[in-house]
């Protein structure tokens, strides 16, 4: 994927993944672009309230999970 993910392939994506909880990384993997680039599409999905965060693992990194629409 060449451009920035849209907020609808960034829960495309975390739906694909199949696990419970996923950090960013797992989705940026997934739409195989940086972090980086995805972050508008992730920051709409979050504010949407199609994302959730979970937790933080015991190493800080941010774990999220899908919501019910």
């Amino acid at each position: 994927m060449s451009q920035t993910p849209t907020q609808e392939q960034v829960v495309d994506a975390a739906r694909q993944l199949d696990q419970d909880e996923f950090s960013r990384a797992d989705l940026a993997g997934k739409l195989e672009v940086e972090r980086t680039d995805m972050k508008q599409g992730f920051k709409a999905a979050r504010q949407a309230g199609r994302l959730e965060k979970v937790r933080e693992d015991d190493s800080g990194k941010s774990l999220f999970r899908l919501t019910a629409e």
